[in-house]
Order: structure tokens, then C-alpha cells, then sequence
């Protein structure tokens, strides 16, 4: 009876932890089509209507009926959250109201066009953005998706239908749905319904059957679409057979595995392979099964090229470690529910075969199962000679003389003391001897120690001493069993040396990915995600690291970051880097691609695209094992990843600022507008009047519209000023001048300056007798008083009382402005100080600069400046500023 492969113990827990993960996180489910007009959100809402059936709590957050009068009916049925309006370049825009939905917090929410990009002013760029933020706070979407807007498929639909499509969704937005359900409709009846209106208006349906919607399109994108939910499907079987342990395969569809080695012939069965895979229209995979026995440096560099040329062509690459190449075999294509095995025929038999059990192939077959066997025959050309017996030494002479060695120092230490001890005994020591050097050293040097312990055994100590032959029957037996034993043992030993070797190698790569992992999670810039690369790949595979990122579109810096260790000594060095980045595979040394090169490169991809390159010069002239490959290709998949997050995050605050200067824009170019729209009116007004004969012959009237004019050039220079200490602040170049100064002065100043602003109010100054001389740009900080004193002379009802107060209390100096208007909203107390802006509700006027002016030149003194609304009412403005000790003799001085 055959035994029943176990589960691999890491693939069986990462699917537990999958699908722990699915029952605690929030759902997403996608309605996917070939095309609009098949059904997706009518079939969405259909879905909805069943889930409000059965009492859930399901909102329309975005749903687009297009007019369509029976999709219109299904969404009438159904509670909607209100559509965000936002108004970009002079155009009002509805987009879905993502804050509105998170504070009504609905177990389904429905999200119609998951491709679509939002309006500029939007949270969010793309629309999926605002879907994984519905599920990171728990709640479920139902969302629709045409399969051109894929990103993995752009270029496949592009070169079927000529038309380049710019909203694409992430494939790992595909990867986090929990469900993808298909809605097809045949490409006849797609078409019948566009002929009839239902899917676009009468002249845009003429448009789109002569464009995107002929015939032949359709029919390649529903096939595409099938294939892709397929695809998921398959997925999602293999996940449910890793779970419940069942024993495949299940032959839902063709999947082939084929069988890859150190062998010549390897290349030809991975060709043959991908000849079947092609004409059957079915994924496959290459398996590389190792074992604790060692290969040669030509047997590895074989290997090596196997199994990238099987990547090349498309291959999945899969490496176990099993002493047991059949049962391995078996196992694998078991838990990846393979169909068809491949592997080729040996064209000669030997003792180690009937050994094991039977030639490989026939142990396959006999194991398989209901997996499908193909036994492919080499080519005549290429057919191997007949095996002969040869020996290999893979361990190396050192170990066989340690081996020796140590049995002859055993040896020599029984016979010296041979008087206390009898043969038996020595041929436990000696026993003892080959069992423990098998924990040392490989299987040949204790095939050596075993036969040289057995004959000096024989010729030294079993009587008659100092000859082979043997007089006893038992003493015959004995040596025999002695050799077997010893023979055994130390090869049963030496395999469980090997696997542990194995077992500590993986855990060495495990702690190494860990450890990887946990220091790019940490990164906070690219410059960190760098170094770490630089050090962890440098550290962990003996090299010098060259890290080369994108400089624009398609172009590749020629300069490696600093992080480097590794630079490229001349222009050909460096071309084999970008011709790397540009394909989209490695090249350099050790490959087949422009080996002249000192080190191999290494594109780092993120789906079809490159974010940088990775340049890995071995210290050592040996190449990488295949072990060591896959290790690394993991780790330049976690750095790629780690880069293109980075590069996200940068590219989202870049539009953040983006966005934030148009806002800030904006607002500057209305409020100047309308600030000097206002003073130059009347400028042109007064002259006008001033020309008007009536007007200059009245002196009264010309002293008024003089001071009409003065007022109008106050307001226009207070203006300018605001822009400029704007400027300044910004640039950096505001470098406060200190010296002592007298607070009632610089009250005094400021409070004279506003003289024309600050009549209709009363003054109310208060100066505590023990406030000390501070230290201070007397022009920077009357210019903030001023300001404060502005505002709340604008703000502050006619009649009402401005406080200004001035006290020292732990040492530093604090000046207080406040006023009985009506103060400010909870709202804006936080925001007051910033550029631009303005109370809602508030009377025009202003740039909105005064008081973030009045901050930034606080801070330069390095003080603080707070904004509250005091008991009594009105709003209060308190500037706090270091004391410094003071110089006597420069006070007196000044005094």
C-alpha cells in the first residue's frame, strides 16, 4: 500500500493563515465582464436586493446606471449615500463620498467602476484606492470591473484592439478579492443589445461598433476574461485541497510538471514540455528535487541553466529537498494538483536501481496514481552512451584522509592496549569509531573508514593475528555483519547529517528573509531600503552590491547609489546594467547574456515593470548555487516591492503638493484679484473725480479723495509687503537681527501704524512694570503685532474694545492681543495660521496671509504664538518669547 504523502508543513500554515485571514477581514467581491453592457452592475444590485433580503445593511455608495431604466429600477430599491460634489476648473463633479460612507459604517457597500480615476480634490486618485480603504475599516464591497482595465492584460488588449486603455486596477487588487464572479454574455447578443440602445446612446453605439466593440475584439476579450476567472478558480481549488488535505490531483484542468535535473537531456525534456504545454493550452511547472547528495561545480552550472531556461519559458519553478526523488515527485504535483508528470527514460540499469526498489520511472508509474505519466525517449542525436561504474569524489581527499586516519589512530591505540582487551571489543571501538565520523564526513569517506576498519580488524586482531584468513565460522560471520553494520549505520548516519545540513540551510534563509523583511517594513525612505538591500544581500551571498534606480521615463541612473559597494569600472560595464533594466532580464556574468561583465544584474520588477536594478559581484569566483538563486530572487522580490511602495508613497505626496499648490493657487489668484481690484477702483475713482472741474475748485473734496487715494496705496502696499514676507519666510532668508528692545515701544510702534484702522475702536495697553527689555527684530515683531492688531480691528465689532497686555512669567516674555468680537469656531483654531486661510462666513477682504506671517516671524525668535477664544468672548492671540539674560552695561546704554 502506498503511503500518503504528508503536506509540506510551511505551505499547509500559510494557507490556514489565508483563510483565518479571510474570516476576520472585510469581503470584496467583483462582478467581472469582457465588456460594458454584459451585466455587471445590474447583476451587482441583483446581488444587493438578495443581501437586503436576508435583513444586511447594504448601501449604494456609486452606482452608474447609464440611463438604463431596469438598472435604474434595482438601484430605486436601494438606500444610496449622497454623491461628493466637487468643482474643478469651472466644471461641478460628482464622486462617491468616501467619509460619508465610513461614518455610516454599513456591513455591503456597492462601488460601481473600479477602474475609474477621480477628480482632482478627491482623497483618493483612483477610485480602487477608496475601496481598499473601505475594507481596511471593515466594510464589505461589491464592486464591477471590465477585464481590459487589468494591468497584466494592458498590453494584450492594446495589441487586439489598437487602443491604449489609461485606468488600469492593480492585479493585487484582483489577489485581495475574496470573490470574483464571471457575468458573460455571447459576443452576438452583446452586440444586439448596443444595436438597440441599451448599452450606449444610438450615435455612440455607431462609434463603438466601428472602434472597440467589433466583433472579432469582443470575441478575444471574452475569451481573455474567461481564461482570467479561470485562472482565479484554479487558485482557489489548489487553496481548498492544500486546506482540507485532499489528495489530488482533481483534473478540473490540464496542469503538467516535468521533471528537471543536472542532466544533459533536461533541456530537451523542458522544450518538449513547453511544446505539450502550448498545444494543450495548459500552465506547467519545473521541479528540482535535492538531495543530500552533492554535485560537481559542471553538474550545478548544468542545473543552473536548466531551470533558467525552463523561467524563460514561461515555466513555474518549483525546488523541494527529499532523499526520495519519486515520493517527492509525487508530493509536489499532488499539493499543486498536476495531471500530467514528465520525466525521461534511462536507457540503462543498474545495482543502485534494483537497490531502491526499481528503476525511477518504474516507481513513478507504480505511484502515481491517477497522475498521468509521460516517459519521453532522448533524441538518437544526443542519446547517451551506456553507464558505466565510475567513482566520484565529492567530499574531498581531506575528508577521506580525516576518515582514515582516524581509524588507523583507533586502531593503533587497541593494540597497544590489546593485553586487558579481546577482538570483539576492538571491534566495537573500531564500530564506534565509523558510526561517530559519519556526523564529520560524506558517505565515501565512510565507505573507506568501514572497509579499511574491517580489514585491519581482521588482520590485526581476530586470530590467527597477522593474516586474512579466518579459522572460525563465526568469526567470518562476524566480520561480515561487522561490515554491514558499520557500512549501514554510517550511511544511515550520514543522511541524517545530510538533512539536518538541509534543515539548518532553510532555517538559515528563513531567518535571513525575516530579518530582510523586518528591516525594509521599517524603512522610512529609499535611501534606508538601499542600505538595507546593499547589506543584507552583501552579507548574506558574499558580495559587492551595485544599486542602480530609474533617472525618468525608461532611463536608468549611470551613477549606482551611494549605499554601493560595487561601481562599474567603464561605459560597457555599466550598458550591460541598462540593457538589464530595459528587458526586463539578468544579464552579466554567469549568464547568457553579455557574460564579458564583472558582476551579474538583476532588473528588480514589480509586475511588468522595473524599478531599479541590482548589480551582485561575487567576492568568490564560484557562481551561485541554485539554492542561492531562488534565495536571492526572493530577496530582490521583497527590496522591488519595498522600492515601488516608497516610490507610491512619494508619488502620492507629490500629487498631495501638487494639488495643495493648485488649491493654494487658486485661492492666491482670487484673493489678489479681488485685493487689488478693490484699492485700484479707487484710485481710478478719486483721480477721476480730482480731474472733475467741481471737484478741484472744493477743497473739502480733494482732501477726501486724496485720502481716498492714500487709503486705497496703504492698502495696496500692505499687500505687497504680505506677499513679500511671504517670499521670505518660505525661502528660508528671514534672519532675525536681535538687539534689546523696550516693549512699550514696540506696542507703541505698532499700535501707531494701525492709527487709521484702530479709530473706531477702543485701546485698552497694559504693560506689567516688571516686564525686562527683550531681545528682538524690533521691525519683524512690530510687523507681527501689527498684523494681529489688523485682524482683530477687522474682525472685532466698531466700538469694542482691543487688549493688549504684556507680562513675564517663566522666563519668557508673552504678549497677549485680544478683542470682543465674535471669536473664532472650534474648527479654525487649529487652522488660523495657515496660509490663505479664511473663516467661513467671514467678510472679504484680505489675502488670508496676515496671521501665518505673524507665526513665521514669531517662530524665527523661536517663540510660540496661540490662538483661543477667551471666556468673555472674542478671540485671543497670546505670543510667547524666550528671555534672554541681560547685558547691563549694553541696557544702559540703549537706555
Amino acid at each position: 500500500m502506498n503511503e500518503k504523502p504528508r503536506p509540506d508543513p510551511d505551505d499547509l500554515l500559510a494557507a490556514i493563515k489565508r483563510e483565518a485571514e479571510k474570516e476576520t477581514r472585510a469581503r470584496l467581491k467583483i462582478f467581472f465582464g469582457m465588456a460594458a453592457g454584459v451585466g455587471k452592475t445590474f447583476a451587482m444590485l441583483q446581488a444587493a436586493h438578495e443581501l437586503k433580503g436576508r435583513g444586511i445593511n447594504v448601501v449604494a455608495g456609486y452606482v452608474e446606471t447609464h440611463g438604463r431604466a431596469e438598472t435604474q429600477e434595482l438601484l430605486d430599491g436601494l438606500p444610496h449615500v449622497p454623491r461628493l460634489k466637487i468643482k474643478y476648473r469651472g466644471i461641478e463633479w460628482e464622486e462617491m463620498d468616501l467619509d460619508a460612507i465610513l461614518k455610516l459604517k454599513p456591513e455591503y457597500v456597492l462601488v460601481d467602476e473600479l477602474a475609474h480615476t477621480n477628480v482632482e480634490g478627491a482623497r483618493h486618485k483612483k477610485r480602487y484606492q477608496d475601496v481598499l480603504e473601505l475594507l481596511d475599516h471593515g466594510i464589505n464591497v461589491h464592486t464591477t470591473l471590465n477585464v481590459q482595465h487589468v494591468e497584466s492584460l494592458v498590453d494584450t488588449v492594446q495589441q487586439i484592439t489598437g487602443i491604449t486603455v489609461q485606468e488600469t486596477v492593480p492585479d493585487s487588487v484582483l489577489d485581495r478579492a475574496d470573490e470574483i464572479e464571471l457575468v458573460d454574455l455571447p459576443t452576438e447578443e452583446l452586440l444586439k443589445r448596443l444595436a438597440e440602445g441599451k448599452v450606449y446612446t444610438p450615435e455612440r453605439s455607431a462609434a463603438a461598433v466601428q472602434n472597440f466593440f467589433r466583433k472579432g475584439n469582443l470575441t478575444a476579450l471574452r475569451e481573455i476574461a474567461l481564461r482570467k476567472t479561470a485562472e482565479r478558480v484554479g487558485m482557489d481549488l489548489q487553496e481548498y485541497m492544500q486546506v482540507n488535505r485532499v489528495e489530488g490531483p482533481w483534473k478540473t484542468v490540464e496542469r503538467l510538471m516535468v521533471a528537471v535535473g543536472a542532466s544533459p537531456y533536461s533541456e530537451q525534456l523542458i522544450r518538449w514540455t513547453r511544446r505539450l504545454a502550448a498545444t494543450m493550452e495548459a500552465p506547467w511547472m519545473a521541479v528540482y528535487v535535492q538531495t543530500s547528495l552533492g554535485l560537481t561545480q559542471s553538474e550545478q552550472n548544468r542545473l543552473r541553466q536548466n531551470m533558467a531556461l525552463a523561467r524563460e519559458l514561461g515555466a513555474e519553478l518549483v525546488t523541494t529537498v527529499d532523499e526520495d526523488v519519486v515520493k517527492a515527485l509525487i508530493r509536489v504535483a499532488r499539493q499543486k494538483n498536476a495531471t500530467q508528470i514528465i520525466v525521461g527514460k534511462s536507457l540503462s540499469r543498474s545495482f543502485w536501481d534494483f537497490a531502491r526498489g526499481g528503476a525511477l520511472v518504474d516507481r513513478l508509474i507504480a505511484d502515481s496514481g491517477g497522475i498521468d505519466v509521460y516517459v519521453v525517449q532522448s533524441e538518437l542525436s544526443i542519446a547517451t552512451p551506456p553507464k558505466r561504474f565510475r567513482l566520484q569524489f565529492r567530499s574531498g581527499a581531506s575528508q577521506y584522509f580525516y576518515a582514515c586516519g582516524a581509524v588507523i589512530l583507533v586502531s593503533v591505540l587497541c593494540y597497544l592496549a590489546s593485553a586487558i582487551i579481546d577482538y570483539r571489543s576492538v571491534g566495537m571501538f573500531l564500530l564506534s569509531t565509523v558510526s561517530l565520523l559519519a556526523l564529520l564526513v560524506g558517505r565515501g569517506p565512510i565507505f573507506a573508514a568501514a572497509t579499511l576498519s574491517a580489514f585491519i580488524w581482521n588482520f590485526f586482531f581476530i586470530p590467527p593475528r597477522f593474516t586474512f584468513h579466518i579459522y572460525a565460522f563465526s568469526d567470518a560471520l562476524m566480520v561480515g555483519m561487522y561490515f554491514i553494520i558499520a557500512l549501514v549505520g554510517g550511511a544511515l548516519t550520514a543522511r541524517v547529517r545530510g538533512r539536518e545540513i538541509a534543515v539548518r540551510r532553510r532555517e538559515e534563509q528563513a531567518v535571513a528573509l525575516y530579518a530582510l523583511a523586518k528591516e525594509l517594513n521599517s524603512a522610512k525612505s529609499l535611501d534606508d531600503i538601499m542600505r538595507i538591500a546593499e547589506h543584507q544581500i552583501g552579507r548574506t551571498f558574499n558580495a559587492r552590491i551595485g544599486c542602480f534606480l530609474p533617472q525618468g521615463a525608461d532611463k536608468l541612473s549611470p551613477t549606482p547609489h551611494s549605499a554601493s559597494t560595487f561601481t562599474p569600472k567603464s561605459e560597457k560595464e555599466w550598458s550591460v546594467a541598462l540593457w538589464a533594466y530595459q528587458n526586463r532580464k539578468p544579464a552579466g556574468r554567469d549568464t547568457n547574456t553579455l557574460p564579458f561583465a564583472e558582476a551579474i544584474y538583476y532588473p528588480l520588477l514589480t509586475g511588468n515593470e522595473a524599478v531599479g536594478v541590482i548589480g551582485i559581484a561575487p567576492l568568490l569566483a564560484r557562481p551561485l548555487t541554485l539554492e542561492q538563486e531562488g534565495l536571492l530572487q526572493t530577496f530582490l522580490h521583497q527590496i522591488a516591492i519595498a522600492i515601488e511602495r516608497e516610490m507610491l508613497r512619494a508619488a502620492a505626496e507629490q500629487a498631495h503638493l501638487l494639488a495643495e499648490s493648485e488649491r493654494l493657487y487658486k485661492t492666491l489668484f482670487n484673493s489678489i484679484s479681488h485685493e487689488l481690484r478693490t484699492p485700484i477702483s479707487a484710485i481710478m475713482s478719486a483721480s477721476e473725480s480730482l480731474l472733475h472741474a467741481v471737484a478741484s475748485q472744493r477743497p473739502e473734496i480733494k482732501t477726501a479723495l486724496a485720502k481716498e487715494i492714500h487709503w486705497a496705496a496703504e492698502r495696496l502696499n500692505r499687500l505687497i509687503e504680505n506677499l513679500l514676507d511671504m517670499t521670505r519666510l518660505e525661502s528660508g532668508l528671514i534672519q532675525p537681527k536681535r538687539d534689546w528692545c523696550d516693549v512699550h515701544d514696540l506696542i507703541n510702534v505698532a499700535v501707531k501704524k494701525l492709527g487709521a484702522e484702530l479709530a473706531g475702536h477702543s485701546l485698552s495697553v497694559s504693560v506689567s512694570p516688571d516686564m525686562p527689555l527683550i531681545k528682538i527684530d524690533f521691525g519683524l515683531m512690530e510687523q507681527a503685532l501689527a498684523n494681529l492688531l489688523h485682524n482683530a480691528a477687522v474682525y472685532a465689532p466698531a466700538g469694542s474694545t482691543i487688549q493688549i497686555r504684556a507680562w513675564a512669567k517663566d522666563e519668557s516674555g508673552v504678549i497677549m492681543i485680544a478683542d470682543n468680537g465674535p471669536g473664532l469656531p472650534a474648527e479654525a483654531l487649529s487652522r488660523v495660521f495657515e496660509k490663505f486661510y479664511r473663516v467661513r462666513g467671514t467678510q472679504a477682504g484680505g489675502l488670508g496671509l496676515g496671521l501665518s506671517i505673524a507665526r513665521g516671524f514669531v517662530e524665527a525668535h523661536k517663540g510660540t504664538i496661540v490662538a483661543e477664544n477667551h471666556a468673555e468672548g472674542g478671540a485671543q492671540f497670546t505670543i510667547r518669547l524666550p528671555l534672554e539674560p541681560q547685558n547691563a552695561e549694553k541696557i544702559s546704554k540703549l537706555l
